[in-house]
């Protein structure tokens, strides 16, 4: 039998924050998608140990594999740490996005990520119909394998209600709704039903291009962001060169045996 786990990611109160699943498996198991499936959260984590504090992470959305996820590597960090599988306060995961390092720091983790670079303006038209918004978008821009939507206010992103049948329509991985913020730096929301996920509440991977964009607009390097999401959640950015730090907490909300072969 292996072990799962839920934990709430970028949170330390349990029903907040983003919840994503970690198995710790001796193999990759065949099977990982029907896994993530039958969790059906927005994110589940594979976690295979390589020694000493090395591991291989793998990240499932209920319909596809993806190449980066920051609350699910939280997720696993947590798992990993709480439970003393790994004494060390330092885990590197190997991943699809190459060589991830994550710190414990005191109650909170800080996730050493690739900063994403923002590119080039694209036509506001089929964010405007997939958004049911108008003027209310300022800019739209490439946002490395995501679209960032700049909007007026965080009204405008706390109510936003988009069509996504209409957001299928759009070529990239997910779409970054973010404003400037009166409490925070900037808040955003990040909707993605290409990956079977129409809003994911905190994300962690969305941040990586979020950090650049306001990073150079604010002109700061340490940021303070709020994902408002029905469940929202608060992260802690620095800007490092061509990394970017993800500072978060944790709280584990479900540990159980999976009891079927794998």
């Amino acid at each position: 039998m292996t072990k799962i786990w839920i934990v709430d990611a970028f949170t330390d109160t349990a029903y907040r924050g983003n919840p994503a699943a970690v198995m710790i498996v001796d193999e990759f198991p065949l099977n990982m998608l029907q896994i993530a499936k039958e969790m059906n959260l927005s994110e589940t984590a594979f976690v295979m140990p390589l020694g000493g504090n090395r591991f291989h992470i793998r990240w499932f959305t209920p319909t596809a594999e993806v190449k980066l996820c920051g609350h699910a590597t939280l997720a696993a960090a947590h798992v990993l740490m709480s439970t003393k599988l790994i004494l060390s306060d330092s885990i590197i995961f190997d991943s699809l996005s190459n060589e991830l390092l994550v710190n414990k720091i005191s109650d909170s983790y800080s996730l050493d990520f690739p900063l994403q670079k923002i590119g080039q303006n694209i036509s506001k038209e089929l964010y405007k119909k997939a958004l049911q918004l108008n003027d209310e978008i300022l800019e739209v821009v490439k946002a490395f394998d995501d679209v960032l939507v700049l909007v007026k206010d965080e009204d405008i992103v706390k109510e936003l209600s988009p069509d996504f049948s209409r957001l299928l329509e759009v070529d990239a991985r997910g779409v970054i709704v973010t404003t400037h913020s009166s409490k925070y730096d900037f808040v955003s929301r990040f909707f993605a039903p290409k990956l079977g996920v129409n809003e994911d509440p905190v994300t962690g991977s969305a941040h990586c291009k979020l950090a650049d964009y306001w990073s150079k607009k604010l002109n700061k390097k340490e940021l303070i962001a709020y994902q408002a999401s029905e469940r929202g959640g608060v992260i802690k950015i620095l800007v490092n060169d061509e990394r970017v730090i993800l500072n978060g907490k944790a709280i584990t909300i479900l540990e159980g045996k999976w009891l079927v072969q794998i």
